[in-house]
């Protein structure tokens, strides 16, 4: 063991250079694979760390606004009739998918202090279901009147225990009087998980508990061990039947409708997800955004990725190795004359290979602790710190050290294999067997690094087709922001609150909806339009919205002023709508559609545009938009906007204000995010490759100067002893490009089938990643050989 370590520190003396290019590549590379590796494993164990996950269900039926898929709502009346007549369920209870975002006072020493608190509204079934764990107080006390659960983080956030006060809410800038008491603080939930989000819960009682047409509430069940989930699904939907059935028929008197036997069913099936899945599971149809949600498509190719970028750097390890023969050769020959057995020997090699990814390993760690706290960490979504990933380093130096005897232990046999004498010769530098095996290494890091840039160059590519695509809307110049301040959002005081704004020159239009424009959930309502049930994403807003945001008019007229204070609710649908048989004039609900205007994008593009439509209603508003005029300085007018808010609500929360564009990129923050990582590991592959480019090209300069030295003495220049060089690895391009483009083209078919509207399948993209890949691969064989070619005859022939 001394002998070897002693070998090993004499390596990295004597081979400086080679050593210095081993260990940055496997330095970069086992980064990549650290980094990857700590947000797949965020994915992966998505729910996993709530006991029992793989026996908590949610109960998943049919989507009624979404025929393709299954949605997280259902019924009360069938949610609890489930539990109550299922003896594989072990407890069950509901969650409200939305969460009400809101003041909340605190008061200290005689004095009330404002908050903001995001508050759910649960069954206490549910606090069973998924293990919540009270560490003060008791949960079941959640059922008491006026009463709320906090998590320990927002408990200490607020400064408050079991016992204390809180008032929830504003009126007019001012408390609700109805006092909560705190009855009870459980553990948060991990921050990888579908309830990370709940910080406070209040009981939702008996609400809706008959109201068999409110698909209000997400259900799930914890399952008795070796209970089969199919059989609570069948129960379900016997359930749901006759629920639906009863409902109709104590309807119709009030419907005044003659029913037929078709009109009584409802034929709904239902999935039971267990909570370990429910994060990859694209059959559920979250359009309320309650849970968040992933791609095993996309986890699995950055796993690919990091797994093939480890792979490349590693064939560069045992290119270097390689490259260093002719010199190394002779020592090992002299030990094994003097009876060095072999064993020894490869140990020693074997050693060496070992001691490179330890080295190695020990500065990638120290790189992954320096990127903490850096922009990069933002693109991954949990901490990069060691202390909080012990996992993923115990798999990654474990993956190392295997990765390290496998690459080493053929140059540790392939060293020690030649006779003496054979070596002596330099017969060995000619073997057909060593040059294809080189080569086939050399060809797997030019595929993976060509198929990889034309997948990061459709990913930025698609970035920018949804940045540049045209949403049917205006959306530059626009600023927006929310509040939940009563003196601004009330239709009564929204001129004002227009007219205060606008005495800034830089502001040339004020409207406000509700909620976001461009946002993956929206309100959806099932009419039967045509013969047809169609399911409506509807909007409502301000009468002049569609004048601020640029969206014209089709047909018929926009909406009139006096819109926002009549009771008549009033309708413009998108062209799809109309075409769907929805005209002007036509009843919709209890109101009237008066324009058609063409079909803008108010979803993400990886959705296709479905039936939507604008309603004008004499309710409160809380997103508020404001157009900018052309040349307008943002940082003034958002001074003016917080300055405004401020005096006519002195109580108001300061409002976030934002560029809509950020707004509508923020929808697609995770594509974006893979893209950035993957570019950055593109780069990193490319650039490890040609580092085995480089170890390559060194070994054939090393043991082809004397044909280079006969080449120049029968008359050959440097650039045709060059071209000699390059015509090899530029024949091994052309191959790898031809197995790696139709390997990249399914990898970005694959990824681009998520979006509904798609960057197109252009060639100069393969053309430019071949134009890429050829002219860094020429470059580094000129500059390695360029001492070679250049080399006087003489001399090279001296020294062989």
């Amino acid at each position: 063991m001394k002998i070897a370590f002693h070998n090993f520190l004499t390596t990295l003396r004597r081979y400086k250079a080679s050593s210095l290019f081993n260990v940055i590549g496997l330095t970069l590379a086992f980064t990549a694979f650290y980094v990857i590796l700590v947000q797949v494993r965020w994915e992966l164990t998505f729910n996993r760390a709530i006991p029992d996950a793989g026996r908590i269900c949610l109960v998943a039926p049919r989507s009624p606004f979404d025929e393709t898929g299954y949605s997280i709502c259902s019924t009360r009346p069938d949610g609890e009739q489930l539990i109550a007549q299922s003896p594989e369920i072990e407890a069950g209870g509901c969650i409200r998918p939305w969460r009400w975002d809101q003041p909340v006072w605190v008061k200290r020493h005689g004095e009330f202090h404002r908050f903001r608190m995001s508050l759910n509204t649960v069954s206490t079934g549910f606090l069973t279901t998924v293990g919540m764990r009270a560490v003060e107080g008791d949960l079941g006390a959640l059922t008491q009147p006026n009463s709320v659960a906090l998590s320990r983080s927002q408990a200490a956030r607020l400064d408050v225990h079991v016992g204390d006060l809180l008032w929830l809410g504003d009126r007019e800038g001012k408390r609700i009087d109805t006092q909560h008491e705190v009855v009870a603080v459980y553990e948060d939930f991990p921050a990888n998980s579908s309830f990370a989000h709940i910080v406070a819960v209040t009981d939702v009682g008996d609400r809706d508990i008959n109201q068999a047409s409110y698909w209000n509430d997400c259900y799930f069940v914890r399952l008795r061990v070796g209970a089969d989930p199919d059989a609570v699904a069948r129960r379900w939907e016997r359930i749901h039947e006759e629920n639906y059935r009863a409902y109709v028929e104590r309807m119709a008197p009030i419907w005044g409708e003659e029913l037929t036997e078709e009109d009584m069913e409802d034929p709904c099936d239902c999935l039971l997800v267990p909570l370990d899945r429910i994060y990859f599971d694209r059959r559920v149809f979250d359009g309320m955004g309650t849970f968040p949600s992933g791609s095993a498509t996309l986890t699995y190719s950055l796993l690919s990725v990091s797994v093939l970028v480890i792979v490349i750097a590693l064939i560069n390890f045992v290119n270097f190795f390689f490259a260093l023969l002719p010199v190394r050769l002779r020592a090992v020959n002299i030990l094994k004359v003097f009876g060095a057995p072999n064993a020894s020997l490869r140990f020693s090699f074997l050693f060496e290979a070992l001691g490179f990814v330890i080295l190695s390993q020990l500065c990638a760690w120290y790189v992954a602790i320096t990127l903490q706290g850096t922009e990069f960490a933002s693109y991954v979504s949990s901490s990069l710190s060691l202390g909080d990933n012990l996992p993923v380093l115990a798999i990654s130096l474990a993956v190392s050290l295997v990765a390290a005897l496998v690459a080493g232990s053929f140059p540790a046999w392939y060293i020690t294999s030649f006779n003496p004498a054979m070596a002596a010769k330099g017969s060995f530098v000619g073997s057909a067997a060593g040059r294809r095996f080189r080569t086939v290494l050399l060809g797997v890091q030019f595929t993976v690094s060509i198929a990889l840039i034309v997948f990061s160059a459709f990913t930025l590519l698609q970035q920018r087709y949804v940045r540049r695509f045209d949403l049917g809307f205006e959306h530059e110049r626009m600023l927006t922001f929310g509040t939940n301040s009563q003196r601004l959002i009330r239709t009564d005081r929204f001129d004002e609150f227009a007219s205060a704004l606008k005495q800034n020159p830089q502001i040339i239009g004020v409207t406000a909806g509700q909620g976001p424009l461009v946002v993956g959930n929206y309100s959806i309502w099932g009419r039967e339009i045509g013969g047809e049930e169609v399911m409506i994403h509807v909007r409502p807003v301000r009468s002049n919205f569609l004048e601020v945001l640029g969206i014209p008019v089709l047909a018929g007229e926009n909406f009139r002023p006096g819109y926002d204070r009549d009771t008549t609710l009033h309708y413009i649908v998108n062209d799809l709508l109309a075409r769907k048989g929805l005209g002007l004039g036509d009843r919709l609900d209890d109101g009237t559609v008066v324009g058609i205007c063409p079909d803008i994008h108010f979803r993400p593009l990886q959705y296709p545009v479905v039936p939507f439509a604008f309603v004008t209603i004499p309710g409160d508003m809380e997103t508020f938009y404001v157009r900018l005029a052309a040349g307008a300085d943002p940082d003034a007018a958002c001074d003016h906007i917080r300055q405004t808010v401020e005096r006519l609500d002195p109580d108001c929360d300061p409002v976030e204000i934002r560029f809509m564009d950020e707004e509508i990129e923020a929808q697609y923050a995770r594509e974006r995010r893979i893209a950035t990582i993957v570019g950055l590991f593109t780069v990193l592959a490319v650039v490890i490759a040609l580092m085995g480019v480089f170890g390559i090209v060194l070994f054939e300069a090393q043991h082809r100067r004397r044909e280079v030295a006969v080449r120049k003495v029968m008359g050959a220049t440097t650039a045709e002893v060059l071209q000699l060089f390059n015509r090899r690895y530029v024949a091994l391009v052309a191959v790898c490009f031809v197995i790696a483009a139709p390997v990249g083209y399914w990898i970005v078919d694959r990824w681009l089938a998520s979006f509904a509207y798609r960057t197109p399948l252009r060639w100069w993209v393969f053309a430019a990643a071949l134009a890429v890949v050829l002219a860094v691969t020429v470059a580094t064989v000129t500059f390695c050989s360029w001492r070679t070619a250049g080399e006087n005859p003489a001399d090279a022939v001296k020294s062989e």
